[in-house]
Order: C-alpha cells, then sequence, then structure tokens
C-alpha cells in the first residue's frame, strides 16, 4: 500500500515537472540561456541545446505529460479507493450500500482530479511562466535523460505528426522563433503601456522600424531651402554665407540650383584664407554626390560611411535638383531633432492651447505626427504640412482661409507668393466631447 502511494505521489509530480518544462522552453528567450552558456555552464548548454530544438523536447515533455496522467489515472484511483475504503470501515460505515460506493468514487476521482490539476498542472505552469530561465535550468538535464531514452518514441510521434501536417498543406518549421515586423511593434506598444519602455526609449526604437521604410523624399531639405553659393562668387561672399546661415558645408552651383557642381568645406578654405591666398571655390570644392528621390535612407546612411561624406544632393526624374540630405538629416530620424549652440530652436509643432496648434508648413506629415493628438494621413501625393494643405484645398490657399479636415480646422495663418510657411490646426470637438462636458 505505501509502494502504491508512493507511485501515486511521485507520478503527480512528474506530471508537474513535465508541464513545467513545457511552459518553461517555450517561455524562455534564447538569448537569456546564450548569456550563461557563453560563462561556461554545462548545464546551460545543455539548456541552449533544448531551446534550439523545441520540436523534439516540447515532443518529449507531452509524451511524459501524457504517460504520467494515464499512469495517475490507472493508479492512482485505485489507490484512493483503498484509502476511502479505509476511511470508512474506520468509521464503520457499511462500504458494500450503493450510496457509500458512489460517495467513494467521487471521493477518489475529486481528490485525484485535485491533486492533478493544482500540483500537476496549475501550480508548475504558474512557476515555469514566472520564473523561465530558472525552470529551464532545473529541467534541463532530466529532460535530456527522458529524451534520450524514449528518442525512437519521439521520432515516430514526431515523424507522424508532421506527416499529417502536410497532408492538410502546413509545412513544420518547429524551430522558426523569430517575431514579424508586426509582432515586435505590438510588444513595443505593450512595453509601452506596461511602462517597462518610457516615451524616449519607446519613440527611439519605433524610429527605427520606421527607418527602414523612410526614402530621402520623406526627409530631405526641400530645394527652396537649400543655401548655395555660385562658383564665382568671392571667398568673402562665401565667408559670408557660412557665417549667417552657420553651416559648415556649402553647395557651389553654376548659374542656377539645377546645376550643383561641387561642395565646399569651411574647414579647406579656412587654412587659406588665413595664409592670406586667394581662393577660388572651384579650385577647392568637392565632387558632388547625387541621389534619386527614392533611395532608401538606411542604404544611404551606408553609403555615407563607405564614401565617407556627409551630404548629398537629390535629383528628380527630370534630373533637376529636389532637394539635399545630410548625415544629421539621417540621424535625426533616429534619435529626433539634433540642435547645436548655433541652431535656433525652431519647433515643428508649436501647441498653442488644449487645442489649438501651430505647425511649420515645411515640416514632413511625419514628423508633426508625433506632436499632434491625432495623426495626419501620410500619402505618396505629398511629403510635407504645405503638402497636404495643398491637397485638401486642392489650391494654394490665401491667409486666414481655412477648412476642416481629419479632424482639425486648417487655417492658413503665414505664406510667401509661392510657399505656405505656417498653419493652424484647431482641433475639432467631436459629439462625444461635448456629451463628457
Amino acid at each position: 500500500m505505501a509502494l502504491d502511494i508512493f507511485w501515486t505521489i511521485f507520478l503527480v509530480f512528474a506530471n508537474g515537472f513535465f508541464v513545467a518544462a513545457e511552459f518553461a522552453i517555450v517561455k524562455v528567450r534564447a538569448s537569456q540561456i546564450e548569456l550563461q552558456a557563453k560563462s561556461g555552464s554545462n548545464v546551460a548548454k545543455i539548456a541552449k541545446n533544448i531551446t534550439e530544438h523545441l520540436d523534439k523536447y516540447l515532443a518529449a515533455t507531452q509524451l511524459g505529460i501524457t504517460l504520467a496522467s494515464l499512469g495517475l489515472g490507472w493508479k492512482g484511483e485505485a489507490v484512493m479507493t483503498q484509502l476511502v475504503t479505509q476511511l470508512f470501515a474506520y468509521l464503520q460505515v457499511d462500504a458494500s450500500q450503493g450510496w457509500a460506493k458512489w460517495a467513494g468514487f467521487a471521493i477518489a476521482f475529486g481528490t485525484i482530479t485535485f491533486l492533478h490539476v493544482v500540483l500537476g498542472e496549475l501550480a508548475p505552469k504558474s512557476i515555469a511562466i514566472q520564473k523561465p530561465v530558472a525552470t529551464t535550468m532545473k529541467v534541463a538535464i532530466p529532460l535530456r535523460i527522458f529524451s534520450w531514452a524514449l528518442m525512437p518514441l519521439i521520432y515516430v510521434f514526431n515523424g507522424f505528426a508532421n506527416f499529417l501536417l502536410r497532408l492538410v498543406g502546413i509545412q513544420p518549421n518547429p524551430n522558426d522563433s523569430t517575431h514579424s515586423s508586426e509582432e515586435l511593434q505590438y510588444l513595443l506598444e505593450k512595453g509601452k503601456e506596461s511602462g517597462a519602455l518610457n516615451t524616449s526609449e519607446h519613440e527611439l526604437i519605433k524610429n527605427v522600424f520606421d527607418f527602414n521604410e523612410r526614402i530621402v523624399k520623406n526627409i530631405m531639405v526641400p530645394r527652396t531651402k537649400i543655401v548655395a553659393v555660385e562658383i564665382d562668387d568671392s571667398a568673402e561672399e562665401f565667408i559670408n554665407t557660412v557665417t549667417e546661415e552657420g553651416y559648415s558645408r556649402i553647395p557651389i552651383y553654376d548659374d542656377n540650383i539645377d546645376q550643383i557642381v561641387g561642395v565646399v568645406h569651411t574647414k579647406d578654405i579656412l587654412p587659406l584664407l588665413v595664409k592670406g591666398k586667394d581662393v577660388v571655390l572651384k579650385n577647392i570644392m568637392r565632387k558632388p554626390y547625387f541621389i534619386p528621390e527614392t533611395k532608401k535612407i538606411n542604404d544611404l546612411m551606408t553609403e555615407f560611411q563607405l564614401k565617407r561624406i556627409q551630404i548629398a544632393f537629390v535629383l528628380d526624374e527630370f534630373g533637376g535638383t529636389a532637394g539635399m540630405v545630410t548625415l544629421e538629416d539621417i540621424v535625426e530620424e533616429l534619435v529626433g531633432e539634433i540642435q547645436d549652440e548655433y541652431d535656433e530652436e525652431t519647433p515643428v509643432v508649436e501647441r498653442i492651447s488644449e487645442t489649438e496648434y501651430m505647425v511649420d508648413a515645411g515640416a514632413s506629415v511625419h514628423d508633426s505626427n508625433g506632436y499632434l493628438p491625432l495623426e495626419l494621413p501620410e500619402s505618396s501625393d505629398y511629403d510635407t504640412i504645405a503638402g497636404l494643405v495643398s491637397h485638401v484645398f486642392e489650391k494654394i490657399p490665401d491667409v486666414g482661409e481655412s477648412t476642416e479636415e481629419f479632424g482639425y480646422v486648417f487655417t492658413i495663418m503665414k505664406k510667401t507668393q509661392q510657399n505656405i510657411e505656417y498653419v493652424k490646426l484647431d482641433l475639432v470637438e467631436t459629439a462625444d466631447d461635448d456629451n463628457d462636458n
């Protein structure tokens, strides 16, 4: 009798072991185990092998759970029935009566079920989920031995299961634990909601996802804002431009901005001026680097690193100058706006009140959305707020004109003859907001 009780308890804990092992090896991240494996831990190396061959070891845990559950049903019920019978005898209850038999069965079945579910399922599952690394390390060696001992059975079961999957058109890919971009972005949002990531960390990682999708056209300085000097300008005129604008690299054009012929670095011209030498811009300018509007900014960053340059000129489909992009523009897509001591603080979006926002029309829609309560739609038809406004109005609107769209009232606040400079966005109150008030 004592041996039977021992086997019952053993089977309950065996079931719990395999349940804990199953949840732990699925929950644990390979990187967590790798760190310990690299430190020389033999147990960690075994655990790493388990995480790399999940299909095989999950089959082993399932086989272990099945065998333990079957054994518990076969041995445990009989043991509990004997114990209940002895209890009835001790209480001087006639176990031969019909109600006593049913009561004995119910007590035995209920006790085994309770032990199986609580000690053999729920408790080990909770431990494994909360402490996946520690649990994986604890179960690694026993699970490896069990898997090795029953390897033939595991291969047969796994092979047949994979055969059934192929019959229904599913290709087994047991070791594919990679996450899609959408899954990673979902985890990113959950991390922010839970407080695991602060706002700056969330924005930095989010920018990495956006980085691979953005093209030069989205971030370039448009041709109308390019600061450049003509090739025949004097060194004095060049220095005046550098002093006024604060840039260290100035594009050089011949006749018009569509004819960019080079770039002059201030570090190349200043030593010559200090020595009192005559300076001719075309003699010291560097060769310009041209790129199409559709070039991915991550590819351009790689080219900047390989070519050791920091400025490129963007050409439109007709070969004209569409804009200019610098290494700083690319880096700002990842870490946000970079201001030095010479930059004037000009926010993309200035919050005027709870519902009013002043927006720089030259800013991209993508950048502006980071400061607005309701995101404005992005489109291949436009890149900037000015482009969006022209798209909405279907013309170049005048100062004071307004229209309602995308949850805002757009009002033109400042413009030149050709360009919209500032737009005020008034958040439209919805019916729900009115009811709340």
